[in-house]
């Protein structure tokens, strides 16, 4: 298995590494930050007007959820 660096990327970032849609990723994220962080699906930090995820986290979610750009059950907006 190929090591994954242990850094924050932006949504942007995040977006050309799995394949999820950036606004996707940013509805994630926000969903996410309301949740207790022992709560969340993986780590995520607040910058100025924006999200950064922790890439192996990021990356485990994909592995779990498959690459983007669906949305699925939980977190839609219904």
């Amino acid at each position: 298995m190929e090591r994954i660096e242990e850094i924050w990327v932006s949504t942007s970032e995040a977006a050309e590494l799995t394949g999820y849609d950036q606004q996707y990723l940013q509805r994630l994220a926000l969903k996410m930050s309301r949740l207790p962080e022992d709560e969340r699906l993986m780590r995520l930090r607040s910058r100025t007007r924006r999200y950064e995820f922790w890439l192996p986290d990021l990356i485990q979610y994909m592995e779990k959820y498959g690459r983007g750009p669906h949305t699925p059950k939980f977190i839609s907006d219904k």
